[in-house]
């Protein structure tokens, strides 16, 4: 191999191992009705990557998680840590644990507190109103905060209770031209939730 192969090669090859380190992967969401997790169900417009694919939760983007993230989690439990992981016991009876039943306002600010535990700040809501998602009631609401480097996001919740617990959605993007590009298109998404 001559020295000029071998110096495009020792180039070539860490630029293509970069980019595929930056790319996100993942199996691609087609436009339409989609199985989001579960028995969860979501319509959408556009193009998304499943980043994260568990059995309890998925994460989407359209342009990296960092740019732009819709979890879609189909149960919240009874006593579980909203954003699933933690479980309410008596050694940490405090925190933002789901319980059944709770009124609009509440199951709101038990989001919000999700956030800011999970390091966000400056969490603000606004505009809580009643939603319909397939026979269910249910809630949503816009909300604003900064992470933890002091990028300010903007993002909308939907959820609704059900037989096993509560259905949850979240998107987020920065306030800046990734959340008003998509916000339309992503708040028409989060009103077909719906269980199959």
């Amino acid at each position: 191999m001559s020295l000029r192969r071998i110096l495009q090669t020792a180039v070539i090859v860490p630029i293509c191992l970069l980019l595929a380190a930056c790319s996100t992967g993942g199996a691609l969401v087609k436009p339409g009705p989609t199985i989001a997790s579960g028995k969860l169900m979501i319509d959408s417009e556009m193009e998304w990557t499943r980043i994260y694919t568990g059995t309890r939760y998925q994460l989407w983007s359209i342009d990296g998680e960092l740019l732009n993230r819709l979890y879609l989690i189909p149960t919240v439990r009874e006593k579980e840590f909203i954003f699933l992981g933690e479980r309410q016991t008596k050694r940490r009876p405090d925190g933002a644990f789901y319980h059944r039943g709770l009124r609009p306002d509440e199951l709101r600010d038990l989001i919000l507190d999700g956030l800011r535990a999970a390091g966000t700040a400056n969490v603000e809501a606004r505009d809580l109103r009643p939603a319909t998602f397939g026979s269910r009631e249910g809630l949503r609401f816009e909300f604003s905060l900064a992470n933890e480097e002091g990028l300010k996001f903007k993002g909308m919740a939907a959820a609704f209770e059900h037989e096993k617990g509560l259905s949850l959605a979240i998107f987020m993007a920065p306030s800046e031209y990734y959340y008003p590009r998509d916000e339309a298109k992503v708040a028409k998404m989060l009103d077909s939730l719906r269980l199959k």
